[in-house]
């Protein structure tokens, strides 16, 4: 069998079948989401995170505007520094369809997660092999404040073990 012959479908490895970087050069954020998609429903992604990765990485390419967005190759590390720096400053609910503006910024929880949702849509490109090295790897997010959670105090903790009839079966079951 002369090895310059086409395969068929049938003899192509596993390999054969994956993406290419080469194949993939000038590859937009779109087609790229789509691919993302694609690969999600596949790997039974929840329809939650498919949402989250692509709304995230939607916000990224209207920050990067037209002409950047264009190529997913030319997107830096800078890129994402500069959207953290934007969205530090971004109003919450800007361009909302059903919440008016408001003065308070967004919060360090929602400017995470979605950094966490670019730097995986990144990940998924270098891992399927649409981008050589993923430039946002290196990339360390914002700390996050820490949020201290308010424990009950003494009295508030004996009213509510006081709370179940013993006299029940679910009051004895809930009962210390």
């Amino acid at each position: 069998m002369d090895e310059k012959a086409p395969k068929r479908p049938s003899q192509e490895s596993p390999q054969d079948i994956g993406y290419q970087c080469e194949e993939f050069n000038g590859m937009n954020v779109s087609d790229a989401l789509t691919a993302y998609r694609t690969y999600a429903r596949a790997e039974g992604k929840s329809p939650k995170t498919v949402s989250w990765v692509v709304s995230s990485v939607g916000y990224f390419s209207d920050f990067l505007g037209p002409d950047k967005a264009q190529d997913i190759a030319v997107i830096k590390a800078n890129d994402l520094r500069r959207f953290i720096i934007a969205l530090n400053e971004k109003p919450k609910f800007s361009n909302h369809p059903y919440n008016k503006s408001q003065k308070q910024k967004l919060s360090p929880s929602a400017i995470d997660n979605y950094c966490r949702g670019v730097k995986s849509f990144f990940s998924f490109l270098k891992r399927e092999g649409f981008i050589k090295t993923n430039p946002l790897q290196n990339i360390k997010l914002p700390k996050l404040p820490e949020v201290i959670i308010p424990t009950l105090t003494q009295k508030e903790a004996e009213k509510l073990l006081a709370q179940p009839d013993k006299k029940s079966d679910e009051g004895y079951r809930d009962y210390p």
